[in-house]
C-alpha cells in the first residue's frame, strides 16, 4: 500500500480536510499512514477530496497525481492548487510568517519575519506517528545540532547541512530568502 488516487467505491468516507462526505464515484486521495490500532504495525488510509488534499498535502499528492493516468475532470485546477501550496524540502531557511512557532533550541518564540530554519521531525499524533516541521532561530543552529547529537539522532555535518539549506531554500520561491539570509545561516554554522 502507499498513497493513492482512486474512485470512491461507497459514500461512507469523510474527507480529513473539510469533514464532508466523499460521494460515491468521486476521485479521492488516500493518504497512507501507520495504523495505531494495528497489533502488527499495519498501514491504513485516510481519505481526502482532491482539492482538500491539494491544499493540505500538496507535496504528498503531487507525485501520485502525476502518475495517475485516468482522466480527471478538474486536473488543471488541482495542479494549480498543488503548485500554490507546495512546501520546500527540509531543511530550508525562511522568514517566519507569524510568531506561533517556538525555537527547538532555546524555546523562545520566533518573531514574525525573523529568519528561521525548518527541519522535518516525526512526532506521535492522535492517529500514530506524523511528520511536521521543527523550527530553529538561525542563530541557534549550533545549539540545535548539538542537542540532536546528544539525543542520538543522525545529524549531518555543518557543511552538508548548509549545502542542503541553500539548495532547498533556492528551490522554493516561497521561502524568499536572500543571499544575506544564507550568509547569516553560514555564519551561525561557523563556516
Amino acid at each position: 500500500m502507499s498513497h493513492k488516487i482512486e474512485i470512491a467505491p461507497t459514500g461512507r468516507a469523510s474527507c480529513r480536510g473539510c469533514k464532508e462526505t466523499i460521494i460515491k464515484g468521486v476521485p479521492r486521495f488516500g493518504e497512507e499512514f501507520a495504523n495505531a490500532y494495528s497489533e502488527d504495525g499495519g498501514m491504513s488510509h485516510r481519505y481526502w477530496h482532491l482539492a482538500c488534499a491539494a491544499t493540505k498535502l500538496a507535496n504528498e499528492l503531487a507525485p501520485v497525481l502525476a502518475a495517475y493516468e485516468a482522466p480527471l475532470e478538474d486536473r488543471a485546477s488541482i495542479e494549480a492548487l498543488i503548485a500554490e501550496h507546495m512546501r520546500p524540502p527540509m531543511p530550508h531557511a525562511e522568514h517566519a510568517p507569524n510568531r506561533r512557532a517556538r525555537c527547538r533550541a532555546c524555546d523562545e518564540s520566533i518573531a514574525k519575519g525573523e529568519l528561521r530554519v525548518a527541519f522535518e521531525r516525526t512526532f506521535d499524533g492522535p492517529m500514530g506517528p506524523q511528520k511536521g516541521a521543527a523550527y530553529v532561530h538561525a542563530r541557534c543552529l549550533p545549539k540545535y545540532v548539538e542537542r540532536e547529537k546528544e539525543q542520538g539522532r543522525d545529524v549531518v555535518e555543518p557543511r552538508e547541512l548548509l549545502r542542503q539549506i541553500e539548495a532547498h531554500s533556492a528551490v522554493a520561491a516561497s521561502t524568499k530568502v536572500t543571499a544575506d539570509d544564507l550568509s547569516t545561516v553560514r555564519s551561525a554554522l561557523g563556516l
